[in-house]
């Protein structure tokens, strides 16, 4: 369970080799999503599942007591908010801070080996608790005053979570230090996101050989995908993503050199890396608008026009595949619109729990 997402749109590619898939399906490389990992070292349970998911929906424990992760992982928006930039929790006392970022969505994070745009965690235990330091939640300006208040809120303010972990991972969460509590709850929700999988879209059935899943104009599209638009380079394997990190020219350097987000150079330091933001994977992209790190883009078709234009190439740092310019009609782009539309997996119902 060491894993999770990052996003940046590339629907045309960015360098690499597609994974192997079956050879049984039409497009081997874009195999269906696996099951669920096994986690032998912390199995699933319906309590952990269960407590994971009222944490999610409880705005108890943000500092406002107003603020959720599902106000920006939203369970009736593809869990993403559509929103350009997030909302953060509002109980800072002199202004109402946005953050920079656009809001990934919780899509099949339980399968990732890295998680946000510039990849700065790889743990999705710790990831998924981290924001409740952050901006998002607000409970601290540092991990570790975050960890105080955090167990403070489910032991004090909320003691009815105390059965609910025991049931769950059989602790006394009263004698848990902060540190153990932070690392059980993002358990818990780590727990939570194993429901929170796209699964089971048109284009699987199709590639599986059901000619009636996918209309005529998905599957031009698909062949544009894999062929003259050239995405399937970035976007392959069962999550439609590399994992990989790319510069696509959308945090362009300014005149001092300077630029509005350095992408995955904050975590490298590598000269190479600035500007370069993680391929997201498109399984519910349709849905997930706006685009791109920054939620710059409103709409794919936005998207691909930028990607098949010489803005693609504009920064010094941009990814080779762009050096041979990529040519896509109107026509064309309606057909990669299809294909994506047919992405989106069976409905992920999940209500609100009752909570404690």
């Amino acid at each position: 369970m060491r894993a999770l997402l990052g996003l940046s749109l590339c629907l045309l590619g960015c360098g690499g080799q597609p994974a192997p898939g079956s050879p049984s399906l039409r497009a081997p490389e874009l195999p269906p999503v696996e099951p669920l990992p096994a986690w032998p070292d912390d199995p699933p349970s319906d309590a952990k599942i269960a407590l994971g998911t009222a944490i999610f929906f409880d705005a108890r424990l943000s500092q406002s007591g107003h603020s959720t992760c599902d106000g920006c992982h939203g369970h009736l928006t593809s869990f993403q908010d559509n929103l350009i930039g997030a909302v953060p929790d509002r109980s800072y006392p002199t202004d109402r801070p946005v953050l920079e970022r656009n809001t990934p969505s919780f899509f099949n994070l339980i399968y990732a080996p890295v998680f946000r745009w510039d990849g700065s965690h790889t743990d999705l235990i710790d990831v998924a608790a981290f924001p409740f330091s952050e901006a998002n939640m607000n409970l601290g300006a540092d991990v570790p005053s975050a960890q105080m208040k955090l167990k403070q809120r489910l032991t004090v303010d909320v003691p009815g979570y105390v059965a609910l972990f025991q049931a769950a991972y059989g602790v006394d969460l009263r004698a848990q230090d902060p540190p153990s509590v932070w690392r059980l709850v993002g358990r818990a929700i780590a727990a939570f996101l194993r429901r929170v999988v796209s699964r089971d879209a048109p284009f699987d059935r199709w590639n599986a050989g059901d000619d009636s899943a996918m209309k005529p104009d998905a599957v031009r599209g698909l062949g544009l995908f894999r062929g003259q638009g050239r995405c399937v380079q970035c976007h392959h394997g069962p999550l439609f993503t590399d994992f990989g990190f790319h510069n696509l020219s959308t945090s362009p350097p300014r005149k001092d050199g300077t630029r509005a987000d350095e992408g995955r150079f904050l975590v490298t330091g590598d000269e190479r890396d600035r500007g370069a933001f993680l391929t997201p994977g498109l399984r519910g992209v349709y849905d997930t608008a706006p685009y791109f790190h920054d939620g710059r883009t409103p709409g794919l078709r936005a998207v691909m026009r930028h990607l098949a234009s010489p803005a693609s190439a504009a920064d010094p740092k941009h990814d080779p595949i762009f050096d041979r310019p990529i040519a896509l009609t109107d026509e064309e782009i309606d057909d990669l619109i299809a294909f994506l539309a047919a992405l989106r997996g069976a409905p992920v119902v999940i209500e609100q729990p009752p909570l404690p």
